[in-house]
């Protein structure tokens, strides 16, 4: 079956809508213009995981400076720690400590710290990135040759902050030139683990641009988001120096991932993390790296969405609740796009929840309301020019016709123009009505109301239909011979319907009376002037109908 021509025109409005959500939701996820938003959400819904019993962080904090004294401390300290550590049987340890210059005075600590993590083989110490110069190349900080021989591995300490400063990401590889470093939590993970899968596939979102990586660039890979613990339910801690000085039990150590740093506040990173913006203390660089690995011992890392992917989700969730809005039927009217705007948060929470993927939903969110408020003002707008117009003759109302008679007084009372109102009765009509029927009588109102709309055809005149049989013209900026001059002219008109057919039953031939009033006065009100054309509208019914009348002169027709 042939599509009518609405029915194509509304389809082509859909699809041109459906292209421009498409485009719109397309360019705010390329742009990130709706960043700070999908930061907010996914700080909202994103997972409090529980911490694993396996994960221990041993404390260079206020306490530990304390015994031990002033920052750094000799290597030979960091050596003894190793050493009690490997005794008690830890999985692994991830020493958080920079250990990229030799002890010149001290050389012997070097020796007995490279001799302490040969025999544990459990260690891994960290790569740091840093700028030689201001805005210049990266370089990496790698520990001294003799320790980075010693250790089980190494692992980068890269810290990803969002724009806002927030510490929502790890990229579990990074590298100068290329990711070649794992993440100092995830080589850490790697050792001690009952369940090995060196075959298995990282988590984490690729970096697309890795074969134009410059040599000098630190380039990072396998992004994922961090679930952080609550920190009132964090993980096990201890201070170093009660490690070092035998305080803690061996059974508290055993079969732990020891993670070593400084939580001491002022000396190391100060890091802001989801839902911690105006929290103090802030987490520390360990805290940071335990919560990591936390997330990949538990398999909890949040992945994010390509940005291919994110698009075309964003597209589907948009299009389809657009291109079903607006179809018959009132419920249809909402329900598509109210559904649209609780499925996309919903989907989001979904991936996040169950999947571990993060799905940005505020683009689509945003399109979605931008066409739901369009698609309602528009609706408004229809049903208020409802509410104003005749569902028979599709001409203004009564309501319609009062608000512009007193809009164009005022006009006209500024700019001194006359304002012409012409008052028309059908002659007859309730006989005529009875006579042949209301299907009759409803033609002769539909066939009068096309012919006064092709005798006020400018931008701001109206034709309106008061009630019953009785219409209005409303002619701005119209003198008293213009406007008899029109009256004159639908009495003619009206006159070579005679023999004429309407479209759905036979027309009868009929006339009209009406009355004509020009307010050229800055003191008439609007009812007076509707007075006074209802005045003159009786004057032409008395002085014998199908004329017109107006305080200038009259004029009649005979119907013939």
């Amino acid at each position: 079956m042939k599509a009518s021509r609405p029915q194509l025109t509304r389809i082509k409005s859909r699809v041109l809508i459906a292209l421009a959500a498409a485009s719109v939701v397309t360019l705010l996820h390329l742009f990130a213009m709706t960043w700070r938003a999908d930061a907010w959400m996914y700080d909202t819904l994103a997972p409090a995981p529980v911490a694993d019993d396996r994960i221990l962080v041993v404390a260079i904090d206020e306490k530990s400076l304390a015994e031990l004294g002033r920052w750094p401390w000799s290597r030979r300290t960091h050596a003894d720690l190793v050493t009690r550590l490997n005794k008690a049987g830890v999985r692994g340890i991830a020493m958080d400590i920079l250990l990229s210059e030799p002890a010149l005075f001290d050389p012997e600590g070097d020796a007995l710290l490279a001799q302490a993590l040969n025999k544990s083989g459990k260690v891994v110490l960290p790569v740091y990135a840093e700028a030689e110069r201001l805005n210049g190349p990266s370089v990496e900080l790698m520990p001294i040759p003799e320790f980075a021989a010693s250790a089980a591995s190494l692992g980068h300490v890269d810290m990803a902050l969002d724009s806002d400063g927030v510490a929502r990401s790890m990229f579990l590889r990074a590298g100068l030139g290329s990711p070649h470093w794992p993440s100092l939590a995830l080589a850490l993970s790697q050792i001690g683990n009952d369940d090995p899968n060196p075959s298995a596939e990282l988590p984490g979102r690729r970096d697309a641009d890795l074969q134009e990586a410059s040599p000098h660039r630190w380039v990072r890979d396998y992004q994922v988001l961090v679930p952080y613990i609550d920190p009132p339910n964090g993980f096990h801690s201890v201070s170093y120096v009660d490690v070092v000085k035998g305080r803690v039990p061996g059974s508290l150590l055993r079969g732990r991932w020891v993670l070593v740093g400084v939580t001491a506040a002022g000396m190391g990173d100060e890091l802001a993390t989801p839902g911690w913006y105006a929290a103090e203390p802030r987490l520390s660089g360990v805290d940071y790296q335990a919560n990591a690995l936390n997330m990949l011992i538990r398999h909890e890392a949040v992945v994010p969405l390509s940005m291919a992917a994110q698009i075309g989700l964003s597209i589907l969730l948009v299009i389809v609740p657009l291109l079903l809005f607006g179809l018959p039927g009132l419920y249809q009217l909402w329900r598509p796009i109210l559904l649209g705007l609780l499925a996309v948060p919903l989907l989001s929470w979904l991936l996040l929840r169950f999947g571990h993927v993060w799905y940005p939903p505020m683009s689509a969110l945003l399109v979605l309301g931008l066409g739901a408020s369009m698609r309602i003002l528009r609706m408004l707008r229809r049903t208020r020019q409802q509410a104003q117009s005749d569902p028979l003759t599709g001409l203004a109302n009564r309501i319609k016709f009062d608000e512009y008679l007193e809009q164009e007084l005022r006009l006209s009372r500024r700019n001194g123009q006359p304002l012409s109102l012409l008052l028309l009765d059908v002659d007859h009509f309730k006989k005529l009505n009875d006579g042949l029927g209301h299907p009759a009588g409803d033609e002769v109102l539909r066939e009068l109301s096309t012919i006064l709309r092709g005798r006020a055809r400018r931008p701001r005149d109206l034709v309106a239909r008061l009630g019953g049989d009785e219409f209005a013209v409303l002619l701005p900026e119209t003198t008293p011979q213009a406007a008899a001059a029109i009256a004159t002219t639908i009495h003619v008109d009206l006159a070579n319907l005679s023999s004429r057919c309407g479209n759905h039953v036979p027309l009868p031939p009929f006339t009209a009376s009406i009355g004509i009033h020009t307010s050229q006065s800055a003191e008439e009100t609007a009812a007076d002037v509707f007075e006074l054309a209802d005045n003159a509208l009786y004057r032409a019914k008395q002085a014998g109908r199908n004329r017109s009348f107006s305080h200038t002169g009259e004029r009649g027709f005979a119907q013939g």
